[in-house]
C-alpha cells in the first residue's frame, strides 16, 4: 500500500529553470508504532531487505521481504538477528545470496562488542547461515556502516581515524589470497565535508549515491543526498538531489531497485512517526534522471568527447615517428575490431583486424607524416553505448591547404570499468564522383 506526496519543482540546471513534478511515495512496510523507524531498504528482485529500530537506532533488526505472485508479503524477521544485539545495514549481493551488515554481536561470548563491525550471512538451500565477522583487516575501533559488496570489491563507511572526514566511505578489494587489501578512502567527490556515508551503486553501476553533511552548516541534524557519475575509477561532480528527496531532516541510505525503477530512500521529514524518526519513500529514477536533465551524463560525454579526440590524435605522426601506440593502446578495448575499406579495381575491398594487429601495424616509424584532422562529429549515445561518425582529414604535412583523403568512420564506443574504450571503428574513403560527406567545421579546421 503506497501514499503519495506529489509536489511540484524548480529545477535549475546548466543555466536553464524546468518545471518538474516528482511524485514521492511513503512505503508502507509496517508496524504502525510511531516509535519505530524503518530504514536501509535495498529491492532485489523479488526480495527485499531493511533495518527497523527505536529511536538513536536502538534494538535494530533486519527484516526481510518476499514477492509472491506480485505482492510482497508480510516482513519477517532475518533467522540470525537477534534481540540481545544491534544488527543493521543490510545489502544482498546481486545474485542474492551474500548479505553484508553491521552489528555489535560479539565473536564470542553475551557481551556486546560497544562498536559495530561488519558481518556476512550467505544462503544455501533456503537457509541463512550464521552470521561471520569480515577479515579483521576491514574491522577498525570505531564504528563501521554501511558495507555493500559488489563483485570482489567492498564499499562501507568508518569513522576511523585518519580519514579524510570524520565519517567517510572506504572501498577494499578482495586478493588473490582470499584476503582484502587496505581500505581506502574515496576521492572527491564523495568524501567531502565532514561526514559520507550510505554509499551505493545503481544496478548498472553508472551512478553512485550517498548521504552528505557537507551543506548542512549549523544543523548537524540536517544530511542530503547526493549522486555522481561514475566513469573509470572516478567519478563526476556532485549533484545534491532536489526536493521533494532532500528536504528538511536528515536524509539517507539512498538504493536504486534492480529493475531500475525506484529511488528509495529513508528520511526524518515530519510524518505520521515520533520528530526524529525515518520513514523509507521511493520516487521514480526514470522521472528523476529526465528532471535533472544533461548534467547527470555530462562527465561522461566529456570523456567521451575527449577519447574521441585523442584516436585522431594518437594515429597522426611527424616524417619517420610511429603513432602514438601507448595512447591507441589505452583507447582500444581488449578485444576491439578495426575495418578498412577503399576503392580498388572497381571493387570495394575492406580488410579487419584485431586491435593488437591494428597496433602492430602503427608501432613501426613511417618515412612520410600523417596528420588528421577531424572535421565533423555526431554522436549517439544511449547510457553506457555510443556511436560515433566523424569526417576526417588525412594530410602528409600539417601546413598543407588540401586533404590528401577523406574519411568517413564509425565508432563503437563502451562506457564501463576502464571508462570509454573503443569497441570497433570502421573506416572508409570517399567515393570518386560522389558528393563529398557533410562537415560541420571547414576543410582544415581541426576539432580539438
Amino acid at each position: 500500500m503506497q501514499s503519495s506526496l506529489t509536489l511540484a519543482v524548480g529545477l535549475s540546471l546548466c543555466g536553464w529553470a524546468q518545471a518538474a513534478v516528482l511524485p514521492v511515495e511513503l512505503m508502507q512496510l509496517g508496524p504502525s508504532d510511531p516509535a519505530t523507524q524503518s530504514y536501509n531498504l535495498q529491492e532485489l528482485r523479488d526480495v527485499r531487505v531493511f533495518a527497523r529500530s527505536a529511536a538513536g537506532f536502538k534494538q535494530s533488526r533486519l527484516f526481510w521481504q518476499q514477492r509472491v505472485d506480485g505482492q510482497w508479503q508480510a516482513p519477517q524477521p532475518m533467522p540470525f538477528t537477534d534481540i540481545r544485539w544491534r544488527d543493521s545495514d543490510p545489502h544482498l549481493s546481486s545474485n542474492g545470496k551474500t548479505l553484508t551488515f553491521i552489528s555489535d554481536r560479539p565473536a564470542a561470548g553475551e557481551q556486546a562488542l560497544g562498536q559495530l563491525d561488519m558481518y556476512e550471512s550467505t544462503l544455501s538451500d533456503g537457509q541463512w547461515s550464521a552470521p561471520r565477522r569480515l577479515s579483521e583487516s576491514l574491522q577498525s575501533k570505531a564504528y563501521e556502516l554501511g558495507p555493500e559488496r559488489y563483485g570482489d570489491r567492498l564499499y562501507f563507511a568508518s569513522y576511523r581515524p585518519g580519514g579524510p572526514g570524520k565519517l567517510s566511505v572506504y572501498r577494499s578489494d578482495r586478493l588473490a589470497d582470499g584476503g582484502y587489501g587496505a581500505p581506502l578512502a574515496l576521492p572527491v567527490p564523495v568524501n567531502e565535508g565532514p561526514s559520507n556515508s550510505d554509499f551505493t551503486l545503481t544496478p548498472d553501476g553508472r551512478y553512485a549515491l550517498w548521504w552528505s553533511d557537507r551543506h548542512a552548516g549549523a544543523n548537524r541534524g540536517d544530511a542530503d543526498i547526493y549522486m555522481a557519475e561514475r566513469v573509470g575509477a572516478g567519478f563526476g561532480p556532485a549533484i545534491r538531489l532536489p526536493e521533494p528527496i532532500n528536504g528538511p531532516g536528515f536524509e539517507f541510505t539512498p538504493s536504486v531497485s534492480s529493475d531500475g525503477q525506484w529511488l528509495i530512500f529513508a528520511s526524518t521529514r515530519p510524518g505520521k512517526h515520533a520528530a526524529g524518526l525515518s520513514q523509507l519513500y521511493r520516487i521514480s529514477w526514470p522521472a528523476l534522471l529526465k528532471a535533472l536533465g544533461p548534467q547527470v551524463e555530462a562527465h561522461s560525454q566529456l570523456e567521451l568527447e575527449q577519447k574521441h579526440s585523442a584516436l585522431w590524435r594518437a594515429i597522426s605522426h611527424k616524417a619517420g615517428e610511429a603513432s602514438d601506440i601507448g595512447l591507441l593502446g589505452s583507447l582500444l578495448h581488449p578485444q576491439a575490431q578495426v575495418w578498412g575499406q577503399s576503392l580498388r579495381t572497381a571493387n570495394l575491398d575492406i580488410k579487419a583486424w584485431s586491435g593488437s594487429e591494428f597496433l602492430a601495424l602503427l608501432k613501426a616509424p613511417a618515412p612520410e607524416a600523417l596528420y588528421e584532422c577531424e572535421v565533423h562529429r555526431e554522436i549517439r549515445r544511449y547510457g553506457a553505448h555510443a556511436e560515433v561518425y566523424s569526417v576526417v582529414e588525412s594530410r602528409r604535412r600539417a601546413d598543407q591547404v588540401q586533404a590528401d583523403g577523406v574519411g568517413v568512420n564509425s565508432g563503437q564506443w563502451q562506457l564501463g570499468p576502464q571508462g570509454w574504450q573503443l569497441l570497433s571503428l570502421h573506416y572508409a574513403m570517399a567515393l570518386p564522383g560522389q558528393a563529398p560527406p557533410p562537415q560541420a567545421r571547414q576543410s582544415g579546421d581541426c576539432m580539438a
